[in-house]
């Protein structure tokens, strides 16, 4: 029983310790968004990219944070125009978010995401579908921002149907929700107005739309902007054939592009996107062979405990048992001796040499060893008895020899 206490104990704490896990004090997801746009706005993809990527495979992390990460990394590709990378992680987004108590809301985010990616790879069929999905509701769940955003698409496509009174009336909305949410973003509503003016034949305001697109994306550092309205422009003077201005376009695009090298930061979130899911994979199979082996090599000690334990129960019980049957053996011979000794007393005075008659089988056994010269520990050894059995019938044959120690011993062996 106390074998398998202590065995249980043990067990039970090994468990409890592998059990037993620190969460990592991170960013909250407020935080993480604000660190993660300050980074993009100053062209910093790659270190975006590192802090979000791991987050994704770190099994103490909720769904819920797991899904404000992936849909930030869904942003960051989508500032260096990556929009099948950033429809990939919209994806891996949607599946953490049916894991949290915000299905809906996040859901609704992530179709407003979609929208945006698709309309501007101008699938614009599929990004209307979207947008009605989520005007059906009212735009329930999406925030002012991306409400803005939705609203200036539906201009847009007003704009594509040649109404040009509702496309700037729905622009114009657009922008108030933005104003009030977040004016970094309103340079691609201006931009939608540049094309809406030019559409229009309206040079002043066409214009003064791009100076305010500029303006904004100036004030915010964001690069991604300036090249839209520039790219925008070319096109207008393209189909106008300005050549002056073509070329005095393209010398600013040229030049934005040098800063913001659009193909070198996709190649290098990729590059590194690989060796951070390849490093935190290693860094995963190395943890589970090093913790496989931990737990092997307190399994194998606690085994040899186990049997050590055991085998030490074994022994013990068997040297009870053998006691015992010393013991019982012992008070049958002086059962015996009681018997025999009220029959015999008398001859014992006329001849000493018939006390050894009173012997029992046992007695007579360890006096024959005893005349031999063996000590006790010899005698216990030739009977395979203890040491402590053979003090007790040497007694017992003193008692009966009438002798005191062993010299008395050497004296009636004499006689």
């Amino acid at each position: 029983m106390n074998t398998f206490w202590l065995l249980r104990s043990v067990y039970g704490c090994w468990f409890f310790f592998l059990s037993i896990h620190v969460s990592a004090q991170g960013l909250s997801p407020q935080e993480l968004e604000q660190k993660v746009f300050q980074l993009n706005n100053t062209l910093n993809y790659k270190e975006s990219q590192a802090l979000l990527l791991p987050l994704l495979q770190d099994p103490t992390q909720s769904p819920e944070y797991k899904y404000h990460a992936a849909l930030l990394l869904s942003y960051t590709y989508k500032r260096v125009f990556d929009y099948q990378s950033a429809l990939k992680f919209l994806t891996v987004a949607l599946g953490f978010a049916r894991e949290t108590p915000n299905r809906n809301q996040y859901e609704a985010n992530i179709i407003a995401e979609q929208a945006f990616v698709y309309f501007d790879v101008h699938n614009y069929t599929k990004a209307d579908s979207l947008i009605k999905r989520l005007t059906v509701s009212g735009f329930r769940f999406i925030n002012p921002e991306n409400k803005a955003i939705l609203v200036m698409q539906q201009g847009y496509l007003f704009f594509l149907n040649r109404q040009f009174s509702k496309a700037d009336d729905a622009y114009d909305r657009a922008i108030a929700w933005m104003q009030i949410s977040n004016p970094c973003n309103l340079p691609m509503i201006y931009v939608k107005k540049v094309q809406l003016y030019d559409a229009m034949n309206r040079e002043e305001r066409m214009m003064e739309a791009l100076r305010k697109s500029t303006g904004y994306a100036d004030s915010c550092r964001i690069i991604k902007y300036h090249l839209y309205a520039y790219e925008e422009l070319l096109k207008i003077f393209e189909k106008r054939n300005d050549a002056s201005k073509i070329v005095e376009i393209k010398a600013k695009i040229d030049s934005l592009n040098q800063i913001y090298a659009r193909e070198e930061n996709i190649s290098l979130l990729h590059d590194q996107k690989e060796s951070i899911l390849l490093k935190t994979k290693e860094q995963e199979l190395l943890q589970q062979k090093t913790s496989r082996d931990q737990l092997t090599l307190v399994l194998s000690g606690l085994t040899l405990i186990a049997l050590l334990l055991l085998s030490g129960l074994l022994f013990y019980r068997q040297r009870q048992n053998r006691l015992e049957a010393e013991f019982l053996q012992m008070k049958a011979e002086m059962d015996a001796y009681i018997t025999l000794n009220g029959k015999v007393q008398a001859d014992n005075t006329t001849n000493p040499g018939a006390s050894t008659g009173l012997l029992s089988e046992r007695q007579r056994e360890v006096f024959q060893c005893m005349t031999e010269g063996l000590s006790n520990k010899a005698i216990a050894d030739k009977l395979c008895i203890s040491e402590n059995t053979v003090k007790y019938h040497i007694k017992n044959i003193y008692q009966v020899l009438e002798i005191k120690d062993r010299k008395d011993l050497l004296v009636y062996i004499r006689k």
